[in-house]
């Protein structure tokens, strides 16, 4: 089938998202921001899997990474994540033990953003990166504000739930 202007064929869904993969591997071979050393990390989504998306993004280099700013529906939530951060995971069943990372989270309270627009207010905190582990329904427009606000992204799959949030990341890519 011909490709329309507006159609979306797996080949070139691959093509377009493998360059923006590549861009992030980046991360993984040291970011550097311009004028300092360290790393300001943003969350949006604070749920269970943004937080330990969140605790593998402290733990997972040598360059100093810094946790500044956090954000979701739910300020109950927030401070779930945060103490959980915070004081670090034993034994649990659930998650993979790790040490306190206090060291590495500089979140007052001012920087603890919830409600629908919370997103906007962690991207707009001076962070260099967000992670975005919001339900993926929202994360089209997410990521489309992230961009545009030139700030590196973090986010899993799926990265939308309908045509019309792919096309979005797609053109925000």
């Amino acid at each position: 089938m011909p490709d329309e202007p507006n159609s979306i064929t797996r080949r070139s869904f691959i093509q377009k998202t493998s360059a923006t993969a590549s861009a992030a591997s980046a991360f993984g071979q040291g970011v550097h921001v311009a004028g300092r050393d360290e790393l300001k990390v943003g969350l949006i989504g604070c749920g269970g899997r943004g937080s330990g998306a969140c605790a593998q993004a402290l733990i997972a280099t040598d360059t100093p990474v810094k946790l500044v700013a956090m954000g979701d529906l739910f300020a109950d939530q927030i401070e779930a994540s945060h103490k959980m951060l915070s004081d670090g995971a034993g034994d649990r069943y659930d998650r993979r033990a790790f040490p306190s990372l206090s060291k590495q989270m500089d979140v007052p309270e001012e920087r603890r953003f919830s409600g629908f627009d919370s997103f906007q207010k962690v991207i707009d905190s001076d962070v260099d990166m967000v992670i975005l582990a919001t339900p993926p329904g929202f994360r089209p427009q997410h990521f489309e504000a992230a961009v545009k606000a030139n700030k590196h992204v973090f986010m899993e799959k799926p990265v939308a739930v309908d045509p019309p949030g792919i096309r979005r990341i797609i053109a925000a890519a």
